[in-house]
C-alpha cells in the first residue's frame, strides 16, 4: 500500500481488509503524511503496528521542514493548496513523529519466497520521479536491468497497475487516502507469490469517506486535495521520448 495521505480511516479500512484476506505481510511505500488530515495518527497507527514504511517525497519534505514536495501540480492553485497542506502538516505534527519520517529509508529490498522484491516511492533513483503507466517498456526495461530485482512495488502517482517487462514485474499500488473523481475507495494492490509465477490483484475498500471530509474543512485543508491526482511534469513527455 502506499499514499495514505494522512487518511486515518482509510488506513484502518485496508489494515482490516488486508487481516480479512489473510495476507502474510504488509507494506507501505511512502507518502504516509499530507494532503490529509490526520498525520499524527496516521504515523502512530503505523508504528504501533511495525508496519515497514518508505519514505514519500511528502514525507522527507515535511519531516525535513522544506518549502516544497518536489510533487508537480496541474494549477497554480491546486499548488497553493498543496504548499497549505503541507505548511499545516509540519506545524501539527509531534517533533517524535516528525523525526520518525526522517529516519524512513528510501528504499527496501527484501526476499520473499525465493523472490528478490524492491520497495521505493517513486523510483529506485529519486522519491519524486513518476512511473507512470504510460511510460515506455525500455524504461522500465533499464531499471530492472540495473536492479536485478524479480518485483518492483511502489507508488507516488496514485496508479494501480501491474505490467511485466522482461523477468521482472512492476507493481504500482494505487494511493489508500486519495481517491479519483467520483470514487473514494482506498486502493492498494495484493501479490500472490507461486512457483513460478507472480500474479497481481488490485482491491479497492469503502471507508467513511464523510467524516474525512468533516475533518479537512475543520483543518482548514481543501477538499480537492484528497481527488486531486499527481500531475505529470511539464516536461515528462519529451524525457520519456529520450529515453
Amino acid at each position: 500500500m502506499g499514499d495514505i495521505h494522512a487518511n486515518l480511516p482509510a488506513l484502518r479500512a485496508v489494515i482490516e481488509d488486508v487481516t480479512s484476506i489473510g495476507a502474510d505481510a504488509l507494506y507501505c511505500v511512502g507518502d504516509v503524511v499530507g494532503r490529509g488530515p490526520h498525520p499524527n495518527e496516521v504515523v502512530d497507527e503505523l508504528r504501533r503496528l511495525e508496519i515497514p514504511c518508505m519514505q514519500g517525497n511528502w514525507d522527507e519534505a515535511v519531516g525535513m521542514d522544506r518549502e516544497q514536495t518536489g510533487a508537480a501540480w496541474p494549477t497554480t492553485e491546486a499548488e497553493a493548496e498543496g504548499n497549505a497542506s503541507m505548511r499545516w502538516t509540519a506545524e501539527t505534527m509531534s517533533d517524535e513523529n516528525r523525526a520518525w519520517l526522517r529516519q524512513l529509508p528510501t528504499s527496501l529490498r527484501v526476499n520473499l519466497a525465493g523472490r528478490s522484491v524492491n520497495l521505493f516511492h517513486g523510483s529506485p533513483l529519486r522519491e519524486n520521479e513518476y512511473l507512470w503507466a504510460s511510460r515506455p517498456s525500455r524504461v522500465l526495461a533499464r531499471i530492472a536491468s540495473d536492479e536485478a530485482d524479480d518485483l518492483f512495488c511502489f507508488g507516488h502517482t496514485h496508479e494501480a497497475f501491474h505490467r511485466v517487462v522482461g523477468p521482472s514485474h512492476f507493481v504500482a499500488c494505487g494511493s489508500v487516502g486519495c481517491g479519483t473523481d467520483g470514487d473514494a475507495r482506498a486502493r492498494y494492490a495484493v501479490v500472490y507469490i507461486g512457483e513460478p509465477d507472480i500474479a497481481v490483484g488490485f482491491r479497492s475498500v469503502n471507508y467513511d469517506h464523510v467524516s474525512v471530509v468533516r475533518d479537512m474543512a475543520a483543518a482548514g485543508l481543501s477538499v480537492s486535495l484528497l481527488r486531486e491526482p499527481p500531475s505529470a511534469h511539464p516536461h515528462a513527455t519529451s524525457e520519456a521520448m529520450r529515453t
